[in-house]
């Protein structure tokens, strides 16, 4: 069911929800390169569930942070690795929820240099602070056809 305007007046998302929407992201990307998993789940919300790009499926804020200890740790393939984001959508679902769209290019993996990969990360205001709920990403792979 879509939402009535007339009913419930106009709604509005300001540019500083957005601003807080993608800097979720960007925070996330400072704590990946830091190599901080205490950080890397502070906007995530406990039952957050988290789909990484070769499908390990966390369901839990714990178990995300114990994931990326493990991934970033003395013998995790992104112990020395890097993330930027220079591609990100945000589309307002409701005044409280959001999907965003991003592009990221991790660099430094130890199983593969450079990957470019498309994520899908939704978002909820609880409190008044934007918090994740969802994520999921996917690697591109070239060379394929769809």
């Amino acid at each position: 069911m879509g939402m009535d305007r007339s009913k419930m007046g106009e709604i509005i998302m300001t540019k500083a929800d957005e601003d807080a929407i993608r800097e979720i992201e960007l925070r996330f990307n400072q704590a990946w390169g830091r190599h901080d998993p205490d950080a890397m789940v502070e906007s995530l919300v406990d039952d957050a569930q988290f789909v990484t790009v070769n499908g390990a499926w966390t369901k839990t804020r714990d178990g995300f942070r114990d994931l990326m200890r493990r991934l970033h740790g003395a013998n995790g393939p992104f112990r020395s690795s890097t993330r930027e984001t220079p591609e990100m959508h945000v589309r307002f679902l409701a005044p409280d929820v959001a999907v965003m769209h991003s592009r990221f290019h991790i660099y430094g993996d130890v199983d593969e240099s450079e990957r470019t990969s498309i994520g899908t990360r939704v978002v909820r205001k609880v409190d008044g602070r934007w918090r994740t709920v969802a994520v999921q990403n996917t690697d591109l792979r070239p060379g394929r056809r769809h």
